[in-house]
């Protein structure tokens, strides 16, 4: 027979911008505005890894500018389509 002796309580969590280390706005009621989710498959050195970004919308700019000069034409024009500013 199980006994609860303590419930459980919900977590409490704050997060910080992994560009810049500044607390994000607003992350304790939703979360980290951006997260970026990078996995990594079989075929690559380090098959089994995920890492996750939490970024506000400057450090996305950040990565934006990145992305524009080290990826091709029909990425960045996927890029804009899925962005819709």
């Amino acid at each position: 027979m199980k006994k609860i002796t303590k419930p459980s309580e919900p977590e409490e969590a704050v997060y910080y911008s992994d560009f810049t280390g500044k607390l994000l706005p607003e992350s304790t009621t939703f979360g980290a505005p951006i997260t970026v989710q990078i996995d990594f498959n079989y075929g690559s050195k380090y098959d089994g890894s995920k890492i996750e970004l939490h970024l506000d919308d400057n450090d996305f700019y950040r990565m934006k500018a990145f992305l524009t000069y080290e990826t091709t034409r029909e990425f960045l024009d996927y890029l804009k389509k899925e962005l819709k500013d």
